[in-house]
Protein backbone atom coordinates (compact mmCIF):
# COMPACT_ATOMS: atom_id res chain seq x y z
CA UNK A 1 0.00 0.00 0.00
CA UNK A 2 2.84 2.07 0.81
CA UNK A 3 4.71 1.35 -2.54
CA UNK A 4 1.33 1.99 -4.23
CA UNK A 5 1.00 5.68 -2.34
CA UNK A 6 4.41 6.53 -3.14
CA UNK A 7 4.47 6.06 -6.86
CA UNK A 8 1.19 7.71 -7.11
CA UNK A 9 3.01 10.55 -5.11
CA UNK A 10 6.02 10.69 -7.82
CA UNK A 11 3.29 9.88 -10.56
CA UNK A 12 1.88 13.51 -9.57
CA UNK A 13 4.83 15.65 -8.73
CA UNK A 14 5.98 14.50 -12.71
CA UNK A 15 2.11 15.33 -13.77
CA UNK A 16 2.89 19.22 -12.20
CA UNK A 17 6.21 19.42 -13.15
CA UNK A 18 5.53 19.01 -16.79
CA UNK A 19 2.36 21.44 -16.36
CA UNK A 20 4.83 24.05 -14.87
CA UNK A 21 7.49 23.92 -17.73
CA UNK A 22 5.63 25.88 -20.53
CA UNK A 23 4.34 28.42 -17.60
CA UNK A 24 7.88 29.05 -16.19
CA UNK A 25 9.09 28.94 -20.30
CA UNK A 26 6.16 31.61 -20.64
CA UNK A 27 7.57 33.68 -17.77
CA UNK A 28 10.86 33.47 -18.69
CA UNK A 29 10.63 34.44 -21.87
CA UNK A 30 8.63 37.60 -20.90
CA UNK A 31 11.60 38.95 -18.98
CA UNK A 32 13.84 38.14 -21.77
CA UNK A 33 15.34 40.56 -23.93
CA UNK A 34 15.37 39.97 -28.09
CA UNK A 35 19.50 38.88 -27.07
CA UNK A 36 18.40 36.92 -24.53
CA UNK A 37 15.60 34.88 -27.10
CA UNK A 38 18.15 34.35 -29.62
CA UNK A 39 20.49 33.07 -27.60
CA UNK A 40 18.16 30.24 -25.71
CA UNK A 41 19.07 31.36 -22.32
CA UNK A 42 16.65 29.57 -19.85
CA UNK A 43 16.58 32.16 -17.53
CA UNK A 44 17.31 36.03 -18.19
CA UNK A 45 20.35 37.27 -16.68
CA UNK A 46 18.65 40.84 -15.73
CA UNK A 47 14.83 40.87 -15.72
CA UNK A 48 13.64 42.89 -19.17
CA UNK A 49 10.31 44.91 -17.46
CA UNK A 50 10.20 46.36 -20.24
CA UNK A 51 8.03 44.31 -22.00
CA UNK A 52 5.22 44.54 -19.87
CA UNK A 53 5.32 48.61 -19.98
CA UNK A 54 5.64 47.94 -24.65
CA UNK A 55 2.67 45.97 -24.04
CA UNK A 56 0.62 48.23 -21.62
CA UNK A 57 1.39 51.02 -23.47
CA UNK A 58 0.63 49.96 -27.57
CA UNK A 59 -2.23 47.52 -26.36
CA UNK A 60 -5.61 48.22 -24.62
CA UNK A 61 -4.73 45.19 -22.34
CA UNK A 62 -6.52 47.01 -19.52
CA UNK A 63 -9.82 47.43 -21.30
CA UNK A 64 -9.68 44.06 -22.36
CA UNK A 65 -8.21 42.74 -18.52
CA UNK A 66 -11.53 44.58 -17.47
CA UNK A 67 -14.03 43.44 -20.19
CA UNK A 68 -12.96 39.64 -19.61
CA UNK A 69 -13.07 40.13 -15.41
CA UNK A 70 -16.66 41.36 -16.54
CA UNK A 71 -17.69 38.82 -18.63
CA UNK A 72 -16.41 36.06 -16.15
CA UNK A 73 -17.40 37.60 -12.87
CA UNK A 74 -21.23 38.22 -14.07
CA UNK A 75 -21.84 34.85 -16.41
CA UNK A 76 -20.56 33.13 -13.37
CA UNK A 77 -22.63 34.15 -10.74
CA UNK A 78 -25.91 33.91 -13.34
CA UNK A 79 -24.60 30.34 -13.77
CA UNK A 80 -24.86 29.44 -10.21
CA UNK A 81 -27.51 30.90 -9.54
CA UNK A 82 -29.82 29.65 -12.43
CA UNK A 83 -28.19 26.57 -11.92
CA UNK A 84 -28.77 26.48 -8.43
CA UNK A 85 -32.90 26.85 -8.49
CA UNK A 86 -32.98 24.71 -11.70
CA UNK A 87 -31.10 21.64 -9.97
CA UNK A 88 -33.43 21.59 -6.67
CA UNK A 89 -37.04 20.83 -8.24
CA UNK A 90 -35.46 18.36 -10.08
CA UNK A 91 -33.20 16.72 -7.86
CA UNK A 92 -35.55 17.23 -4.01
CA UNK A 93 -39.02 17.86 -5.58
CA UNK A 94 -41.72 15.57 -6.69
CA UNK A 95 -44.41 16.81 -9.62
CA UNK A 96 -45.51 15.66 -12.95
CA UNK A 97 -42.74 15.74 -15.76
CA UNK A 98 -40.03 16.62 -13.54
CA UNK A 99 -37.95 13.71 -15.20
CA UNK A 100 -38.99 15.23 -18.66
CA UNK A 101 -37.31 18.72 -17.67
CA UNK A 102 -34.24 16.75 -16.54
CA UNK A 103 -33.41 15.30 -19.59
CA UNK A 104 -34.65 18.58 -21.44
CA UNK A 105 -32.03 20.39 -19.68
CA UNK A 106 -29.58 17.34 -20.09
CA UNK A 107 -29.84 17.81 -24.04
CA UNK A 108 -27.56 20.85 -23.69
CA UNK A 109 -24.93 18.05 -23.59
CA UNK A 110 -25.56 16.77 -26.92
CA UNK A 111 -25.80 19.98 -28.84
CA UNK A 112 -22.18 21.51 -30.13
CA UNK A 113 -22.60 25.10 -29.30
CA UNK A 114 -21.10 25.68 -33.73
CA UNK A 115 -24.60 24.15 -34.08
CA UNK A 116 -26.32 27.40 -32.20
CA UNK A 117 -23.88 29.73 -33.18
CA UNK A 118 -25.96 31.84 -35.96
CA UNK A 119 -29.21 31.05 -34.30
CA UNK A 120 -28.11 32.49 -30.57
CA UNK A 121 -26.42 35.05 -32.68
CA UNK A 122 -30.06 36.44 -34.41
CA UNK A 123 -31.38 35.94 -31.10
CA UNK A 124 -29.04 38.62 -29.48
CA UNK A 125 -29.53 40.87 -32.72
CA UNK A 126 -33.02 40.94 -32.06
CA UNK A 127 -32.87 41.90 -28.73
CA UNK A 128 -30.51 44.91 -29.44
CA UNK A 129 -27.70 44.02 -27.18
CA UNK A 130 -25.04 42.74 -30.32
CA UNK A 131 -21.92 43.77 -30.13
CA UNK A 132 -21.96 44.58 -26.18
CA UNK A 133 -20.81 42.92 -22.86
CA UNK A 134 -23.93 41.67 -22.38
CA UNK A 135 -24.29 39.69 -25.33
CA UNK A 136 -21.08 37.92 -24.15
CA UNK A 137 -22.63 37.16 -21.04
CA UNK A 138 -26.46 36.13 -20.71
CA UNK A 139 -25.71 33.48 -23.64
CA UNK A 140 -23.37 31.99 -20.68
CA UNK A 141 -26.20 31.73 -18.03
CA UNK A 142 -27.77 28.39 -19.31
CA UNK A 143 -25.72 25.38 -18.39
CA UNK A 144 -26.82 22.03 -18.63
CA UNK A 145 -23.38 20.57 -16.91
CA UNK A 146 -23.87 22.93 -13.67
CA UNK A 147 -27.41 21.63 -14.02
CA UNK A 148 -26.27 18.01 -14.00
CA UNK A 149 -23.11 18.50 -11.63
CA UNK A 150 -25.88 20.68 -8.50
CA UNK A 151 -28.84 18.26 -9.14
CA UNK A 152 -26.13 14.50 -8.42
CA UNK A 153 -24.97 16.61 -5.40
CA UNK A 154 -28.11 17.35 -4.08
CA UNK A 155 -29.74 14.27 -4.58
CA UNK A 156 -26.81 12.68 -2.33
CA UNK A 157 -28.17 14.87 0.41
CA UNK A 158 -30.66 12.91 2.78
CA UNK A 159 -34.22 13.76 2.17
CA UNK A 160 -34.51 13.95 6.12
CA UNK A 161 -33.77 17.08 6.30
CA UNK A 162 -36.16 17.96 4.21
CA UNK A 163 -38.47 16.66 5.81
CA UNK A 164 -37.82 17.81 9.43
CA UNK A 165 -37.64 21.32 7.94
CA UNK A 166 -40.97 21.09 6.54
CA UNK A 167 -42.51 19.27 10.24
CA UNK A 168 -40.92 23.09 11.37
CA UNK A 169 -42.89 24.84 8.73
CA UNK A 170 -40.59 25.58 6.07
CA UNK A 171 -41.20 26.51 2.73
CA UNK A 172 -39.62 25.16 -0.34
CA UNK A 173 -36.88 28.50 -0.53
CA UNK A 174 -36.05 28.06 2.95
CA UNK A 175 -35.14 24.69 2.37
CA UNK A 176 -33.04 25.38 -0.35
CA UNK A 177 -31.33 28.15 1.15
CA UNK A 178 -31.01 27.69 4.32
CA UNK A 179 -30.49 23.37 4.18
CA UNK A 180 -29.01 22.80 0.73
CA UNK A 181 -27.48 25.30 -0.34
CA UNK A 182 -25.15 25.47 2.79
CA UNK A 183 -24.81 21.59 2.64
CA UNK A 184 -23.14 22.12 -0.99
CA UNK A 185 -20.99 25.17 -1.01
CA UNK A 186 -18.21 22.64 -2.58
CA UNK A 187 -20.52 21.54 -5.32
CA UNK A 188 -21.61 25.11 -6.14
CA UNK A 189 -18.16 26.71 -5.78
CA UNK A 190 -16.62 23.75 -8.01
CA UNK A 191 -18.79 24.89 -10.98
CA UNK A 192 -18.76 28.38 -10.15
CA UNK A 193 -14.69 27.69 -10.66
CA UNK A 194 -15.31 25.81 -14.25
CA UNK A 195 -17.80 28.27 -15.63
CA UNK A 196 -15.13 31.11 -14.77
CA UNK A 197 -12.55 28.92 -16.17
CA UNK A 198 -14.19 28.91 -19.15
CA UNK A 199 -15.47 32.18 -20.08
CA UNK A 200 -12.10 33.40 -19.10
CA UNK A 201 -10.76 31.48 -21.87
CA UNK A 202 -13.44 31.53 -24.53
CA UNK A 203 -12.67 32.67 -28.06
CA UNK A 204 -15.33 31.24 -30.55
CA UNK A 205 -18.30 33.83 -29.07
CA UNK A 206 -16.53 36.62 -28.08
CA UNK A 207 -15.35 36.91 -31.65
CA UNK A 208 -18.52 36.63 -33.17
CA UNK A 209 -20.03 38.99 -30.93
CA UNK A 210 -17.07 42.05 -30.51
CA UNK A 211 -16.42 43.75 -33.75
CA UNK A 212 -15.09 46.61 -32.17
CA UNK A 213 -11.82 46.87 -30.09
CA UNK A 214 -12.70 48.45 -26.96
CA UNK A 215 -14.89 45.31 -26.46
CA UNK A 216 -12.56 42.64 -27.18
CA UNK A 217 -12.09 40.51 -24.24
CA UNK A 218 -8.30 39.04 -23.53
CA UNK A 219 -8.16 35.60 -26.03
CA UNK A 220 -9.46 37.95 -28.85
CA UNK A 221 -7.20 41.03 -27.69
CA UNK A 222 -4.17 38.60 -27.55
CA UNK A 223 -5.49 37.35 -31.53
CA UNK A 224 -5.58 40.91 -32.58
CA UNK A 225 -1.77 41.68 -31.28
CA UNK A 226 -0.87 39.28 -33.91
CA UNK A 227 -1.64 42.09 -36.92
CA UNK A 228 0.38 44.37 -34.71
CA UNK A 229 4.13 45.26 -34.23
CA UNK A 230 3.95 44.00 -30.44
CA UNK A 231 3.77 40.51 -32.24
CA UNK A 232 6.77 41.11 -33.62
CA UNK A 233 8.53 40.65 -30.35
CA UNK A 234 7.96 37.70 -28.45
CA UNK A 235 8.81 39.17 -24.96
CA UNK A 236 5.36 41.35 -24.81
CA UNK A 237 3.22 38.36 -26.41
CA UNK A 238 4.51 36.10 -23.60
CA UNK A 239 4.16 39.24 -21.21
CA UNK A 240 0.30 39.48 -22.08
CA UNK A 241 0.00 35.92 -21.89
CA UNK A 242 1.46 35.93 -18.09
CA UNK A 243 -1.24 38.73 -17.36
CA UNK A 244 -4.13 36.54 -18.97
CA UNK A 245 -3.21 33.53 -17.08
CA UNK A 246 -2.62 35.37 -13.51
CA UNK A 247 -6.70 35.66 -12.58
CA UNK A 248 -7.17 31.78 -13.10
CA UNK A 249 -4.30 30.94 -10.99
CA UNK A 250 -5.36 33.07 -8.12
CA UNK A 251 -9.02 31.60 -7.96
CA UNK A 252 -7.60 28.65 -8.42
CA UNK A 253 -5.48 29.12 -5.13
CA UNK A 254 -8.02 30.78 -3.08
CA UNK A 255 -10.82 28.03 -3.88
CA UNK A 256 -8.90 25.25 -4.25
CA UNK A 257 -10.44 23.97 -0.58
CA UNK A 258 -13.63 23.78 -2.09
CA UNK A 259 -13.04 22.37 -5.30
CA UNK A 260 -10.83 19.34 -3.55
CA UNK A 261 -13.62 18.85 -0.93
CA UNK A 262 -16.32 18.46 -3.84
CA UNK A 263 -14.89 16.16 -5.71
CA UNK A 264 -14.24 14.17 -2.43
CA UNK A 265 -17.71 14.72 -0.94
CA UNK A 266 -19.45 14.10 -4.61
CA UNK A 267 -17.46 10.67 -4.65
CA UNK A 268 -18.52 9.99 -1.16
CA UNK A 269 -22.50 10.45 -1.86
CA UNK A 270 -22.19 8.42 -5.16
CA UNK A 271 -20.80 5.19 -2.80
Amino acid sequence: MKIKKAFFNIFAVLIGILWLIPVFWMISTSLKTEKDLSSLILIPQRPYWKNYTILLGKARILTWFSNSIFVSVVSTLGVVIISTLAAYPVSRMNFPGRRFLFFLALSGFMIPFQTIMIPLFLVVRDLKISNSLWAMVLPRFASALSVFILSQFFKGIPIEYDEAARIDGANEKDILFKIIVPMSWPAIVSIGILNFTYSWNDFVWPLIIATREEMYTLPIGLYALAGSDVNIRYGPIMAACTLTVIPIIVVYLLLQKYLISGVTISAGLTH
